[in-house]
């Protein structure tokens, strides 16, 4: 509501709604002209006008495990995923660097959407509207420009954020703009979408449920295992015991086929340092989060996704978090961690 509310005042054609956590770096201003530049059309009223320019942000608070974890991830999906999404046609509005035509923004109602609850991941919208209104209108993303950008550092903040851009999600799913945009986009196209968007979070809740399918097969399957006394009267028993079937299939699910999955969700990261910076550097980096035990604050952080998402298609009640980004340098109560994620 800020947002809609500032745009009567400011002055020129094109707007930057930049959060506070933002900066911006002196030598990155000398190429504004360029991303400007991007606006311009041979003839009044073309389709270039008619654009939202995406821009990437510097992650600056990657220090300490859990921030560089959480740098990590952002840089990855601030990168290269949007330049993916951007060629797939699925990406919308999320980073506040992005920079907008105000004429076309105040047609759509504003750059964000006001209402607390239903438009929690409010960035979003304007994209989605955007889009929606069609005639010409694209979604771009360019790398040459950036803001830096101060992400969550303690574990406390880090729940707190995916607490609420997991209940925002599903908040999404409810909104006018998800059902059109999906009746509206052509296939590929809306496979994208769902994959960069809902899809997501879906994963991540069919993740976090799969544990305990996974151990009710196996208790069903232990329990029709045939008895040592009762082998002479049942002829359909198998040759091999149940516990010895599920062994197997487990040591096939939990071998080299883990680590392939573990390699492969860091592979975008992976890729992204080694084009902006060496071999070397994305090496050291992905080793160091390895050895830093970072997969398991993301199976952690897959569980907390998924409850929080479940939570919010059945009950509702999405609210605003407010994660501070301040340093960890209190340890944080045991109680807030337990009614945090104790219900997951």
């Amino acid at each position: 509501d800020n947002q809609n509310h500032a745009i009567i005042f400011t002055r020129g054609t094109f707007q930057q709604c930049i959060d506070a956590n933002q900066g911006a770096y002196f030598e990155q201003m000398l190429l504004l002209p360029c991303v400007l530049g991007e606006f311009r059309t041979p003839e009044r009223g073309d389709n270039h006008a008619k654009q939202i320019i995406g821009l990437p942000e510097h992650i600056t608070s990657d220090f300490g495990s859990i921030g560089d974890f959480a740098a990590g991830a952002e840089t990855a999906f601030g990168t290269i995923l949007q330049r993916t999404y951007s060629v797939l046609g699925a990406r919308m509005h999320y980073g506040h660097p992005d920079i907008m035509n105000k004429q076309f923004m105040m047609q759509q109602g504003g750059v964000s959407k006001a209402t607390k609850t239903l438009n929690l991941s409010e960035d979003i919208f304007a994209g989605m509207d955007f889009t929606l209104r069609g005639d010409g209108r694209s979604i771009k993303h360019c790398e040459y420009f950036n803001l830096a950008k101060g992400r969550d550092l303690g574990f406390a903040a880090v729940i707190g954020f995916f607490s609420k851009l997991s209940s925002g999600t599903g908040e999404q799913i409810l909104t006018r703009q998800m059902f059109r945009l999906l009746q509206l986009m052509p296939l590929p196209d809306a496979l994208s979408f769902f994959y960069a968007h809902v899809g997501y979070y879906f994963t991540q809740a069919l993740v976090a449920s799969s544990m305990p399918i996974l151990t009710f097969v196996w208790s069903v399957v232990l329990a029709g295992d045939c008895e040592v006394t009762w082998r002479s009267f049942e002829n359909y028993c198998p040759t091999i015991p149940a516990a010895e079937a599920m062994a197997r299939v487990l040591s096939v699910w939990y071998s080299w086929v883990l680590i392939l999955f573990l390699l492969a969700t860091s592979t975008p990261l992976f890729a992204e340092l080694w084009m902006q910076r060496s071999l070397k550097n994305a090496l050291c980096r992905l080793g160091k989060q390895f050895l830093s035990l970072s997969p398991l604050l993301f199976v952690f952080q897959s569980k907390l996704i998924g409850g929080y998402i479940v939570n919010e298609l059945r009950y509702g009640g999405a609210s605003y978090v407010d994660t501070g980004r301040g340093l960890p340098t209190e340890r944080t109560p045991f109680i807030f961690m337990q009614t945090k994620t104790g219900d997951i």
